[in-house]
C-alpha cells in the first residue's frame, strides 16, 4: 500500500468512530482547525503526533481500539494467532507474501519474519523442528519475557512443536529471572506456552522439572487462578498431558470426546486447534540442540523517552532498516527528541519496531505530557469496579469519579455526558447510592439512538451497551442486541466482546425477572445468533448457558430441559466448571438447588 492510500485508510478510521459517536468536525478537531481534521479524514493532510494524541482523547479512543485499524502488510505480523492455531496456510501464506512484498531489504525483523512465517505453516508435521541455527537466533533476539508485547507472544504461539528441549528451557529460565516483575495473566501465559511446548514433543524431562513452577500463585483447585489468554486452553492442556504420561485408549477417547464438544458448542476454530495439537502430539518426541548457548543477559528495554532507540537496539535495527520515507538524519532526530514524525508515520513506524500504535504514544508523548494524560474512560471505568466489596462511602465513590472526569477534561462536552454516566452506573454496582436515576434513564434514551447507527464500535459503546439495558423497554433491546449481533460477527476476538456477552447473561435474567411470560421466548429467540460465533470465550460459553437457562424457564419443555443438561455435560467434558460456578450464582435465585447438576441419563 503506497503513502497516500495508508494515509486515506489512517484518517477514515478515525472518521468512521468521530462520526459513529456524533461529533462535529469543529467538537473533535479541538482548538485546531475543522478544516485541517477534514482534510486528514479524507486522506489529503497528515497531521502530527501531538494532534492526534489530542484527537484521540477528545473523540473518546482507548488503547484497545487500535486493534480494529487493519494491520499494514509492511508491519511485523502481529495478529495472526488465530491463523496460526488453525494452521491457515492460504491465511498465511498471503500474509507472509503481503509482508515481504513491502519488506525487500533483509533486517533482523524480516529474518524474524520468515522465522515465523515457517514456524506458523508447518508447526503441525510431526517432524518439523528448528535447525540449530534459528534456535540460536531466536536465543539472541527474543527475550521472553523481558520485552512482552505482541510481537514476541505471536512468536511464542508458534515456537512450542518445533522447539527443541534446551530452547524451551532457556525461555523458562528467562521467565523465572522475571517472575516476580511480570503481571501475573502474562506469566501463566507465557508458562502454559511453554508447559504445551513441551506436551507436544512428549518432553518428560521438561514435564518433570517444570511442574514445580505450576504453584498455587498458577493453579488453584486445578484450575487456572485469574484471567489469562489461555484459560480455555488449560483444560485441554491437563487431559493432554494425562494422556502423554498415560497413552491410554481410555484418555484418548476423553480428549476426542473434549474436542467433539468443543466444536458442538460452535468453538470451530479452537477445536480445528486441539485436533492439530493432539495430531502432533500422538507423533511427538523429545528433540535436543546440545549446541545452544545462551549469551549472557538479554537486553531489557525500559520505559523511557528513549523507547524507540532502545527498542530499535534490541530488535538489531539500523535507522537505514526503517523505511518510513525519512532520511536517517531526520529519524536520528527523532529519536534525540529534536523533531517530530507525522502521524502516520508514527503510525509506520509502530509496525515496523513491533509495538501497538498506543504503546509508542504512550512512550513517546504521554510520558512528556504528563501521566494524566494517559487516563481513558477505560482506566477509570476499572478503577471503579475494581473497588466492588470495599464499602467506599458515596463520597469516595465520588471523588474517584471527578478524579476520571478531571483527567478526561479533553473530551468533547456529548462524550463527556456518556463518560459520566458510565462511571456513575459503575459505581452504583460498587454501592454508590447518590445518583440521579430519572436523569440516567433520558441520558440512555439519548444514547441509544447515536450507538444503534454507528457501525464502527470501540471500547466506548461497549461500556455504554453494559450500563443503558436496564433503562430500555425490550423492543428497544431487541433493536441493540441486533446491532451487537452485526458488530461481533465481524470482530471475533476483539476485547469488548467479553463485555457484550456478560451484558447479554445480565439481560436474559432482566427478561425472565421483568418480561410477560407470554412475550419472553420470542425475545429471547432473537439472540440464538450466539450459538454460531466462533469464540472460545468464557463469557460467551457463560451468555449460551444464560439462554438456554431462560428459554428452559420461560417454556419448561422436556426438550429445553435437555437443551440445558446437554450444555451442563459439554461444560463438564471440557472443564468449564468455572462457568458452571457463575451460572448457579447468578441464577440462584430463579433455579432449583441441584439445577446445574447433570441428570444420570445425560452423557
Amino acid at each position: 500500500m503506497d503513502e497516500s492510500k495508508e494515509l486515506e485508510q489512517l484518517g477514515q478510521f478515525f472518521h468512521d468512530f468521530r462520526v459513529g459517536r456524533g461529533l462535529t468536525l469543529k467538537e473533535a478537531a479541538g482548538n485546531w482547525s475543522a478544516a485541517t481534521l477534514s482534510r486528514f479524514e479524507h486522506g489529503k493532510v497528515d497531521i502530527s503526533t501531538e494532534k492526534a494524541a489530542g484527537l484521540i482523547h477528545r473523540i473518546g479512543m482507548e488503547p484497545i481500539d487500535f486493534l480494529l485499524y487493519p494491520e499494514s502488510a509492511g508491519a511485523f505480523p502481529m495478529r495472526i494467532q488465530r491463523l496460526i492455531e488453525t494452521n491457515d496456510i492460504d491465511g498465511l501464506t498471503k500474509r507472509k507474501s503481503a509482508f515481504f512484498e513491502v519488506n525487500k531489504k533483509e533486517t533482523s525483523m524480516t529474518k524474524l519474519a520468515n522465522i515465523l512465517f515457517d514456524m506458523a505453516i508447518h508447526w503441525p508435521a510431526e517432524r518439523y523442528h528448528l535447525d540449530a541455527a534459528v534456535e540460536q537466533y531466536l536465543a539472541d533476539h527474543l527475550t521472553i519475557p523481558e520485552n512482552l508485547t505482541p510481537f514476541e507472544l505471536e512468536l511464542q504461539t508458534a515456537i512450542g512443536a518445533p522447539a527443541s528441549h534446551e530452547l524451551l528451557v532457556l525461555f523458562w529460565h528467562r521467565t523465572k529471572r522475571m517472575k516476580h516483575d511480570l503481571p501475573k495473566a502474562e506469566l501463566r501465559t507465557i508458562l502454559a506456552k511453554l508447559w504445551l511446548g513441551a506436551l507436544m514433543n512428549r518432553d518428560l524431562d521438561f514435564l518433570d522439572n517444570f511442574r514445580a513452577s505450576l504453584d498455587g500463585t498458577f493453579v488453584t483447585d486445578g484450575q487456572l487462578s485469574g484471567d489469562t489468554d489461555w484459560q480455555e486452553v488449560w483444560p485441554f492442556m491437563q487431559l493432554l498431558e494425562q494422556w502423554v504420561l498415560e497413552p491410554s485408549l481410555d484418555n484418548e477417547q476423553q480428549i476426542n470426546e473434549m474436542i467433539a464438544d468443543t466444536q458442538a458448542m460452535g468453538c470451530i476454530s479452537q477445536a480445528k486447534y486441539f485436533t492439530l495439537v493432539f495430531a502432533r502430539t500422538r507423533q511427538g518426541q523429545p528433540h535436543h540442540n546440545p549446541a545452544l548457548i545462551d549469551h549472557g543477559q538479554p537486553v531489557t528495554v525500559s520505559k523511557s523517552n528513549n523507547f524507540v532507540p532502545q527498542r530499535r537496539t534490541y530488535l538489531g535495527l539500523s535507522l537505514s532498516d526503517l523505511a518510513l520515507d525519512r532520511n536517517k538524519s531526520t529519524l536520528r532526530r527523532f529519536e534525540e527528541g529534536k523533531t517530530q514524525l507525522s502521524f502516520s508515520a508514527l503510525v509506520k513506524l509502530s509496525g515496523q519496531i513491533a509495538v501497538l500504535v498506543p504503546t509508542l504514544l504512550d512512550n513517546m508523548y504521554y510520558k512528556k505530557q504528563g501521566q494524566n494524560r494517559n487516563i481513558t474512560l477505560g482506566i477509570g471505568w476499572r478503577s471503579i469496579v475494581a473497588k466492588k466489596g470495599q464499602h467506599l462511602s458515596n463520597s469516595s465513590l465520588e471523588r474517584m469519579i471527578d478524579q476520571s472526569m478531571a483527567s478526561m477534561k479533553d473530551a468533547a462536552p456529548s462524550l463527556r455526558k456518556a463518560q459520566l454516566f458510565v462511571l456513575q452506573r459503575a459505581a452504583m454496582e460498587v454501592g454508590m447510592t447518590s445518583i440521579d436515576k430519572a436523569a440516567h434513564r433520558l441520558i440512555a434514551h439519548d444514547l441509544l439512538p447515536q450507538i444503534l447507527k454507528s457501525n464502527h464500535w470501540g471500547f466506548f459503546e461497549y461500556l455504554i451497551l453494559r450500563y443503558i439495558y436496564p433503562l430500555l423497554s425490550f423492543d428497544e433491546l431487541s433493536m441493540l442486541f441486533q446491532q451487537v449481533k452485526r458488530m461481533m460477527q465481524n470482530r471475533i476476538d476483539y476485547d469488548g466482546n467479553t463485555y457484550a456477552y456478560e451484558t447479554m447473561s445480565m439481560v436474559f435474567i432482566h427478561a425472565i425477572n421483568s418480561m410477560p411470560s407470554d412475550k419472553v421466548t420470542s425475545f429471547l429467540h432473537h439472540f440464538k445468533w450466539l450459538y454460531g460465533i466462533d469464540e472460545a470465550n468464557r463469557s460467551r460459553w457463560h451468555a449460551i448457558g444464560g439462554l438456554k437457562t431462560a428459554l428452559d424457564l420461560a417454556q419448561r419443555t422436556v426438550t429445553t430441559r435437555a437443551s440445558v443438561q446437554q450444555f451442563i455435560a459439554y461444560c463438564k467434558s471440557t472443564g468449564h466448571a468455572i462457568v458452571l460456578a457463575d451460572l448457579r450464582a447468578q441464577w440462584q435465585n430463579f433455579v432449583p438447588d441441584g439445577y446445574f447438576e447433570i441428570s444420570s441419563s445425560t452423557r
